[in-house]
This record gives structure tokens, C-alpha cells and sequence, in this order.
């Protein structure tokens, strides 16, 4: 139906955050999904344009944001989370001073050391060691010396300067804590009751990351443009935040990628940050940023019953439905989440065909599921969505082969990611 093209070879080095992992800027935080700088400069080529306006729906740490900017590009970016969209902010910030940076680090190292205003106090039963309990995210100590690095950069009075050092301290949460990132959650670390951190080892961690990443960045940086694409950044869900921000008829280009329906819910991937930093305060802060989200997850019981009218979308919930009704699933609201996944998939279209220019183009990196061992072929599901909303399907390109879960992979074999290629 659709002409499928054989991408695999370009994108599939370039297709993942992993080589972002040691370029400048984009380094700063270990984000867990997305793309590299490399896959934004492909496609800036193949416009062969600068004169151009981009939207990014789902920004993340701001990588599209970022590469357009060192571009001369103004991009319109949106972001539901508080996390990410602070670490999007502070890599977009192009006036950045070395002299302020060094003095407000000494200034955090000549604060730190005060535990009088320091009180390990919280509404989540588990983030800090209690007598009660026998699983904590952090041990006293370490609780401390987080906490005493938040204090000394709250007493910043340059908000630029505080979100700087925020992310460097967000960066190194995890590392020093006893969890890890295990796939969609956080676990615990093996064998975390044994291990031990000395009293300095957070402070060593932080001044490591502001020393051998944040400073050398900024002071080696050569690229500063009159586009500011910080102040295009919106903290919005973008279901709704588009509508209300961009105008229509107004954008030439969107990149994005969008969350894949694999029932990650990104707020539990960055939970720790986001309690830790106070993003969270409680459960019901949580169960807020989580309505936010786009409905790829299944951590909240939807009770919203729209559908839309698509063929093959109808076949694969009856299918779902059957194997629900079997109890052959591990969640009976997987057949919510992938219907109302794309419910939100029709809504940005929708929203999309009105923000870009007759001629605009839009590059969605989006991935093909399984459930039940059953394959929903999101790829083509959301090209017939588009198609009906008015786009026209260039094509689809084939990036990589991503592997589905041990119990699927007999049936399934890998799933197809993939840049789906629309025009107005």
C-alpha cells in the first residue's frame, strides 16, 4: 500500500542517543530514548533550505530544538515534562558566561558543606532509608549530600545559572542511588545494601560532571546563532499546546518522534529525578504528569471510549480484545492503550495539517508493536491516519530491526522502526 524504502544502512548508526552520549551539550544528560544529532542534519540536507520554520511535538532533551538552533534554525518545540523540559532549557541557553559558571560552582562548593537547613523530608515512603522499611532509593548519606548541593544551588540568584547546575546534579541521581534503569522501570541495583558510598563521593560525582563536561562545553563552544529556539520551548502537552501556540499555515518542517506504543511511561523512567529534584511533591503531583502524557502506557486506567475509523486498527483490537477475553494478557488495558495511542496519533495529525504550509513535510520516527503476539503495524497505522487527515505518504523509511520481548520473538521476530514521510 505503502512504498517502503530500504533506510537501514543511513539510519540505522544514527537512529538512537547513544552517539549523543559524548558530543558537547548533548551530553549533559543521559536521556533513555531518542534520536542522534546526525539523523537532524540528514534531513536539514535534504531541504536544502535554512529559511525554514520546524515544529517539534515531543521534544525530549531537545535534541531537534538544539541541532536546529546550531543551524540558524527557529524551531517551536513542546514538552510535558518537567525533567526533560528543563534539560532542553539549559542546552538551548546560548549566553552562558564562564566566569559566572566558575564563580556560581565555587559559590555551590563554599555552601554545600551546611547541613542546618537540610531535613531528609518527603511524602514518597521510599525515596530516603527509614528504620521501617526495607527498601530505599538512597541511603542517609547520600540523601544528604544531594540534598545539601540542592540547597547550595537554590541559594543561586540567576535562574539561568541554577538550571545549569540542576541538570548537572539530575545527571548523577541515578548513579549514586540504589536503583538502576531496568527497560520500562527502575529496579534495584544487585546486592545494594552492600555497597557503600563515602561521605564525598555525590560531591565528587557533581564536580566530575561540572568540570569534565559543563565547562569545557560552554567554554569551547564556537556556535552561537541569532535564532533562539529557548524561548520556543513550551512545558505543554502538545495535544493541546499547539493548537494554542503556533499558528496556522506557519510551519515548513517537523521532526519528531513521538512515544512508541511499548507501554513505557516515561514518568516512571525518570521518577527518581523527578521526586528527588522536587519536580513530584506526592502521588496525586504523579497521577497529574501521567494524565499529561501521551496514552502509550498503561499506568492510568483510561476511561475516555473514542476510537478511530481504521481498518486495520479495527482487525487488531478485535484481535486484542479476543486474546484479553482469553486472559492470554498481562494487562487487560493494553486494548485501551493501544486504541486511545491512536486516538492522540489522530489528534496531532489533525493539529499538524493545520500549523504546516501547503508543501510543509514531516519526518515521524515511530516503531511497530506486538502484544499477545499479535503485531500492530504502527508504521502503516499511523501513514493511513495521516493520509486521512490530508497528508500525502511519500514513504516509509526502514531504519532499524528492534527486538520484541523474549515471549514474542518466536511469532514476531524483530519489529520495524521506521520514518514515516508526509507532505501537505
Amino acid at each position: 500500500m505503502y512504498t517502503y524504502k530500504n533506510y537501514f544502512n543511513v539510519y540505522g548508526r544514527i537512529m538512537q542517543f547513544n552517539k549523543n552520549k559524548t558530543e558537547p551539550f548533548h551530553r549533559w544528560y543521559p536521556f533513555v530514548e531518542g534520536y542522534s544529532k546526525e539523523f537532524i542534519q540528514s534531513i536539514i540536507k535534504e531541504m536544502r533550505a535554512n529559511n525554514l520554520t520546524c515544529l517539534e511535538p515531543f521534544s525530549g532533551s531537545g535534541t531537534t530544538a538544539l541541532e536546529l538552533q546550531n543551524s540558524g534554525i527557529e524551531c517551536y518545540s513542546f514538552e510535558v515534562n518537567p525533567l526533560m523540559y528543563l534539560i532542553a532549557r539549559v542546552k538551548l541557553e546560548q549566553n552562558y558566561s564562564l566566569d559566572m559558571v566558575n564563580e556560581w560552582f565555587r559559590f555551590i562548593c563554599e555552601h554545600r558543606d551546611d547541613e542546618r537547613n537540610i531535613e531528609l523530608e518527603t511524602e514518597f515512603k521510599t525515596l530516603y532509608q527509614r528504620d521501617d522499611i526495607e527498601k530505599w532509593n538512597y541511603n542517609t548519606e547520600v540523601a544528604m549530600d544531594i540534598q545539601k548541593l540542592n540547597y547550595a544551588i537554590g541559594l543561586i540568584d540567576d535562574n539561568v545559572y541554577s538550571d545549569l547546575f540542576k541538570v548537572a546534579l539530575s545527571s548523577i541521581l541515578l548513579d549514586v542511588s540504589n536503583l538502576y534503569r531496568n527497560g520500562k522501570c527502575l529496579s534495584y541495583k544487585r546486592n545494594w545494601k552492600d555497597r557503600k558510598y563515602n561521605d564525598k563521593e555525590v560531591f565528587e560525582k557533581f564536580d566530575n560532571k561540572v568540570l569534565n563536561e559543563l565547562i569545557p562545553d560552554i567554554r569551547d563552544s564556537r556556535t552561537k546563532t541569532l535564532i533562539d529556539n529557548k524561548q520556543r520551548l513550551f512545558n505543554l502537552d502538545s495535544r493541546s499546546g499547539i493548537a494554542e501556540k503556533i499558528e496556522d499555515e506557519s510551519i515548513d518542517l517537523v521532526i519528531t518522534s513521538p512515544p512508541y506504543l511499548n507501554s513505557r511511561d516515561y514518568t516512571d523512567t525518570y521518577m527518581l529525578e523527578l521526586k528527588t529534584m522536587g519536580f513530584t511533591k506526592n502521588s496525586d503531583d504523579i497521577r497529574e504528569l501521567r494524565e499529561k502524557t501521551l496514552r502509550s502506557h498503561v499506568q492510568i486506567k483510561w476511561t475516555d471510549n473514542t476510537t478511530v475509523v481504521n481498518d486495520e486498527l479495527n482487525e487488531i483490537l478485535k484481535k486484542l480484545e479476543l486474546a484479553a477475553n482469553k486472559g492470554e494478557t498481562w494487562n487487560t488495558s493494553i486494548v485501551d492503550m493501544v486504541r486511545l495511542y491512536f486516538v492522540d496519533m489522530q489528534n496531532i495529525f489533525r493539529i499538524l495539517f493545520k500549523k504546516l504550509k501547503k508543501k510543509g513535510k514531516i519526518y515521524f520516527n515511530v516503531s511497530n508493536s506486538a502484544y499477545f503476539n499479535i503485531l500492530i503495524n504502527t508504521l502503516e497505522i499511523c501513514a493511513s491516519i495521516a493520509e486521512d487527515e490530508g497528508f500525502k505518504v511519500i514513504e516509509i523509511r526502514e531504519a532499524r530491526k528492534l527486538k520484541t520481548s523474549p515471549q514474542q520473538k518466536e511469532k514476531i521476530g524483530n519489529l520495524l522502526e521506521g520514518v514515516i514521510v508526509l507532505q501537505k
